[in-house]
């Protein structure tokens, strides 16, 4: 079972217990009550927003993509020849992810101001509580299933990712990084899209 350092971007095993589900619920508690996570029903209506939100972010990547890999798009914008953003794919794939992952949260009710509250929610009730969930919970999402851990430790991944894209100087990007982030981003937003419809 796969636990989430938010702090540290780590992931790091350990068992699914009853004293580990309740140290990931206060860590909810406490984002509610310093307001980096709010739970109320309006929030639910955000969920088609966001999902939305999170295919146009993935176009835009994919798009990127193809600027970097492709000289027409490139001479078409009166870019140079070695032009290539792949630092942009990797940033703009993780926060395809991420509002996908607000949407899940929004199915739930909740909205959320901290990647790391983002997180934790979706660790606690589609990993660890997928099986019991309060009914409304279970009303909300009908046939709830589970994220795969594998999913959720993507997502931290990808955020790594996108921070060494984003804030390091060093311009060795690599393709293989960008295309490991659209494929990663592609199977979460997917996933994510799959659980909220049923």
């Amino acid at each position: 079972m796969a636990r989430i350092d938010s702090r540290e971007n780590k992931v790091f095993w350990a068992p699914k217990t009853n004293r580990f589900l309740s140290v990931l619920k206060k860590k909810i508690n406490k984002y509610l009550q310093k307001e980096q996570l709010l739970k109320k029903d309006e929030y639910l209506k955000l969920e088609k927003p966001f999902l939305k939100k999170a295919r146009k972010n993935f176009t835009v990547a994919n798009v990127m993509f193809t600027i970097s890999e492709n000289d027409e798009p490139k001479k078409a914008l009166a870019l140079s020849d070695n032009f290539e953003t792949y630092e942009w794919v990797i940033v703009v794939s993780y926060y395809a992810m991420y509002v996908s992952a607000l949407a899940g949260l929004a199915k739930l009710g909740f909205k959320s101001k901290s990647h790391a509250a983002t997180i934790a929610v979706l660790e606690h009730y589609f990993v660890h509580q997928n099986k019991n969930l309060e009914t409304k919970h279970i009303e909300k999402l009908t046939k709830a299933y589970s994220l795969s851990e594998d999913l959720i430790n993507k997502l931290i991944q990808t955020k790594t990712r996108r921070e060494t894209a984003q804030y390091d100087a060093t311009p060795g990007i690599s393709r293989e990084n960008a295309v490991s982030a659209l494929e990663d981003a592609e199977e979460f937003i997917t996933k994510i899209e799959e659980t909220l419809s049923k």
